[in-house]
This record gives C-alpha cells, structure tokens and sequence, in this order.
C-alpha cells in the first residue's frame, strides 16, 4: 500500500515540492525548433530531418535525427544562428537565450525548447522493467513505477533506492513509498538519467517456497494419517 499513514495527515494537505530543476549537460540532446509565419525561411534554422526518414522521437535513434547534441565543452550549434553554450542552463534560460538570437533575424520568431533524453530506468521487482523515456516537465517516482506496471507482491515499497549521477559523482536516496511524508523528500522527482532500483522483501524467499511447504506439509499431514489408519 502507498502512502498509507495520509488519513492521520489528512486528504487537503499542501506537501512542498522537492523539484530541482535539471540543467544542461555535455551529451544531453535537445529539441528545438524555431517558427515563423514565413514557413520557407523558419526551415533554414531548423535541423529538419532527411526526406522518409521519421520525425518522431520513438526510439534514442530519432532523437539524434530530430535533435540537437550538446558538445563536450557544453555547446550546440544552430543552422544561422551558429554555436551557443548551453551547459549549466536549464531549459528555460535556454529557451531564452535562443528566442533572443531569433528575434534578431525573424520579426516573429517562436522558440520551442524540449529535452529529448529524459529517461529513467527502473529496475529490480517491477513487472516491466526498463528505461522509461519522459517527454514531461517533471516525473516522480510513483509515475516511474506506474510505468514499470508497479512493484510485484515481492517488492519493498518502504526502501526504495534512487540512484542519481552528478557532476560530482553518484548521489543515491531511500524512500518509503508508504509514507505521505515522501512527498517532501530529495529524490521522490526524478531527474533525468535516474535509476530506480525496488529491492526484494526481505522474506521474499520464504513467501517464493511457501507453497512447496504446504504441499510437503500437506502430503506429511496425510502419510500420517494413511499411517494411522493402517494401524488400527
């Protein structure tokens, strides 16, 4: 069961958001795309994708066809309007920055700025585990789960662990999705390129052998009573 002490907090409580919003890094590949009410000339800043070749972000193929890859040293260069250090910004600014350089060569310029490689990967007691691509703003851990087709009766939703790779290094973080305090936790939103890992309960292996036991207990229950009717 989730969050299963919310009835002692109560249903119309405000929780507050433990968001990060994520920025910019070398690898990272972004969707943009630059409008204008000229179609023809709107297309010369765009990297629009080979003719018969999908515009659809379905697989991390696509992405790279329809996307714009950020350099090692954190930059990307657009058709006209040339390379842009991007690193360490967050989608905003970069959505900012990008607007700025098309209004000076388009009158009515609209910027489109989406991060195509959000991805989360769930693994351990899932139904179906894997990677996870996001195409929303944010995502939270009982989303990535719900995707993953929940826990399997085996998991342990009270020590769930978010594994987080930094600049810095490898950051991780322990949830109890049993609890309504969760909300408030580092971790329960997700940043792209999180690992979500359910570990098994710790009597998954007994609750696993549990029917070989009632049937031996069973078939010993009947030989003994086999044995005590060939006694009589």
């Amino acid at each position: 069961m989730y969050l299963k002490n919310i009835e002692s907090y109560g249903y119309d409580q405000v929780y507050e958001k433990s968001a990060q919003l994520y920025t910019i890094q070398p690898h990272d590949i972004l969707y943009i795309r630059i409008l204008s009410s000229n179609r023809e000339i709107a297309d010369l800043y765009n990297n629009l994708p080979t003719k018969g070749i999908s515009t659809t972000m379905s697989s991390e193929a696509d992405q790279y066809v329809n996307g714009f890859s950020v350099n090692k040293d954190g930059a990307i260069h657009l058709p006209v309007l040339g390379p842009l250090k991007v690193i360490d910004l967050n989608l905003q600014e970069i959505y900012e920055l990008i607007q700025a350089k098309a209004n000076e060569y388009l009158i009515d310029a609209t910027v489109i700025v989406r991060l195509l490689n959000y991805k989360v990967t769930v693994l351990g007691e899932v139904k179906r585990p894997g990677v996870y691509f996001n195409y929303n703003d944010q995502l939270t851990v009982m989303e990535a789960i719900g995707r993953a087709a929940d826990v399997t009766e085996f998991g342990n939703k009270e020590n769930v662990l978010v594994i987080r790779p930094t600049k810095e290094g490898t950051t991780t973080f322990e949830l109890d999705l049993t609890d309504i305090n969760v909300l408030t936790k580092q971790g329960y939103y997700l940043m792209p390129n999180d690992i979500v890992y359910i570990k098994p309960a710790k009597n998954k292996a007994f609750r696993i052998n549990l029917p070989g036991w009632h049937l031996l207990l069973s078939s010993v229950t009947t030989l003994i009573v086999l044995l005590q009717y060939f006694d009589k």
